[in-house]
């Protein structure tokens, strides 16, 4: 019995909690629409857009007879992984900042690329990001000469060739205004309604009777209106007495 009771003390409290937040439906929309509006003009007004540019190696090694096989394909495999790991070292990153006079560390210029390698594949992919669109091409493109030309040495292997030179990019990658206009949107009702909900649950004033019967199993013999309702009743009161005269003259 106890437990019903808890039971149907939390679905009250929840469709009033419901009811709370339906009233207020005006502030939650204008919430809802400022914080689109806020964050959407943050995302482009104060984020610089970024753009990608990728150029792709091939690594292979091939036998002496110029004829792939298996053990060259697996070969190719392990050259991959270790260019992976050695392209973003500080020799062939010093390399591209003097190749293209950048005022930048070999640390901070690591942060510009991404290298990925599909899988299944002996293709290395280098993308290169910048807030420059010829730049980001022309990190990429740096970065493959330069691959070519130190690692194979360094490693004593055959050079890998280039599958594909870096192009400039046509459109930004980032960011999103929709996005972030999406975002701001949540955050903005999210924000309004914990505001309606942490006053709902801090407020312990009795304001009806069914909430005095709710909460201390106790059914009032009267209410007192407030001051609002009795001036609408004498209103009222002076309204129907107006046409009570009326009717007797």
């Amino acid at each position: 019995m106890n437990e019903e009771l808890t039971n149907d003390e939390v679905e009250i409290d929840l469709v009033d909690l419901g009811n709370v937040l339906l009233d207020k439906w005006r502030y939650l929309l204008i919430s809802l629409i400022a914080g689109a509006v806020l964050l959407g003009a943050y995302s482009l007004f104060f984020i610089a857009p970024t753009y990608e540019s990728t150029a792709k190696l091939y690594v292979v090694s091939a036998s002496d007879d110029s004829v792939v096989n298996l053990s060259d394909l697996n070969l190719g495999t392990s050259l991959t992984a270790d260019y992976e790991q050695l392209m973003l070292s500080y020799p062939v990153l010093n390399r591209v900042i003097d190749r293209l006079n950048l005022d930048s560390t070999s640390d901070e210029l690591a942060k510009a690329f991404s290298l990925n390698n599909p899988s299944d594949t002996r293709i290395l992919e280098i993308t290169a990001t910048s807030t420059d669109p010829q730049m980001a091409m022309d990190l990429a493109e740096t970065m493959a000469e330069e691959a070519i030309d130190y690692l194979p040495d360094t490693m004593s292997t055959l050079a890998p060739n280039l599958a594909q030179p870096a192009k400039l990019p046509e459109s930004k990658v980032a960011p999103s205004y929709t996005k972030f206009t999406i975002i701001g949107a949540l955050l903005g009702l999210l924000i309004c309604a914990a505001f309606f909900i942490v006053k709902y649950l801090m407020d312990d004033t009795i304001h009806t009777a069914d909430d005095m019967e709710k909460y201390f199993g106790l059914v009032p013999l009267t209410t007192i209106p407030d001051s609002d309702q009795v001036i609408d009743l004498d209103e009222e009161q002076h309204r129907r007495r107006g046409r009570k005269r009326g009717r007797t003259k």
